[in-house]
């Protein structure tokens, strides 16, 4: 199918390798800079600094308690470049510090809330969503060796840090993207190098639903062609999944039932993320990190606005 063409507006530019967009109901965007090791925050047109996180804050979610919380994956990445564009060539395999930090939004005091499982330091933390009972789920990208590679997962965590547990592990070729569903009934994320989306039906805080043939359990819902890398996913309010797809430089649009129903193009081969603006779900802010860039349009479908933003932002 032919990919959708929307009309996109700059929101920032020259923001480092943005990723990580959260919109808020205030009218606020925030935003992980990977090469800055900052958040960063659009108000009024204007950019400015929200959080010195360090390492580098891959994923954001509003908390129910109105913080924010950051996947970071820990830094140590490589970083080189193309022309104009700035290309991640992956992770250092020693030298990080991952760890999900804790920003309090009047102070931008940064708290560092968990950075080990089991027992276990987790290697590059890459994004995370809360349940409405206020725990969340996060993924482990995994990192690369010159011969090796460790394995990626999916976490849970009570939202203070004191309890977690790996509950789809291990993921070989790196969770990424994660989300849930209307219902907070399934949860979806994707193995970025391998191209799939996966989902796993929630059973209680804490435990999913495992599917036999996968060690982690995971059902497939759909395999990307083409051999395309899926970086971070957001969800619809109508149930569908809305994956980053590289390297053909679109968003795909995944049904819960498999199928591919739409494709959306961005204006760069690597879009990494994109969020819904609170105020008016069919706004997308999309986070184009090779060159620098967000960007925003109507999407064609309103997205689904996470419980925390609804319960706690105000409303305008």
């Amino acid at each position: 199918m032919p990919p959708i063409q929307l009309t996109f507006e700059p929101v920032a530019s020259d923001v480092g390798f943005p990723e990580a967009p959260l919109a808020l109901a205030d009218g606020t965007l925030l935003f992980g800079d990977l090469q800055g090791g900052v958040v960063r925050r659009v108000t009024g047109g204007e950019v400015s600094v929200f959080a010195e996180t360090g390492g580098a804050p891959n994923g954001l979610a509003l908390a129910p308690d109105g913080s924010i919380y950051v996947a970071n994956n820990g830094g140590a990445m490589k970083w080189s470049r193309d022309g104009d564009r700035t290309i991640s060539d992956g992770f250092e395999t020693s030298g990080y510090d991952s760890r999900v930090e804790r920003i309090d939004r009047a102070t931008g005091r940064v708290t560092r809330i968990l950075d080990q499982v089991d027992g276990h330091a987790l290697e590059a933390i890459d994004d995370l969503v809360f349940s409405t009972d206020g725990s969340f789920w996060f993924t482990d990208l995994g990192r690369e060796g010159e011969r090796s590679r460790s394995f990626g997962g999916v976490y849970w965590s009570a939202g203070d840090g004191s309890n977690a547990r790996a509950v789809a592990y291990p993921i070989v070729n790196g969770a990424n993207g994660i989300g849930l569903s209307p219902n907070g009934g399934t949860l979806y994320a994707t193995e970025y190098g391998a191209g799939r989306l996966w989902a796993w039906t929630v059973e209680a805080p804490g435990r999913l639903g495992h599917t036999p043939g996968q060690p982690h359990g995971g059902r497939l819902v759909w395999q990307a062609p083409d051999a395309q890398l899926l970086d971070s996913l957001k969800v619809t309010a109508a149930g569908n999944v809305v994956i980053a797809t590289q390297h053909h430089g679109v968003f795909s649009v995944v049904s819960p039932e498999g199928e591919l129903v739409a494709t959306i193009a961005t204006p760069e081969e690597f879009p990494t993320n994109l969020c819904f603006d609170p105020r008016h779900p069919g706004t997308a802010y999309v986070t184009l990190s090779t060159t620098s860039r967000v960007i925003r349009a109507a999407w064609p479908e309103p997205g689904l606005i996470p419980s925390a933003l609804l319960l706690k932002e105000p409303r305008s």
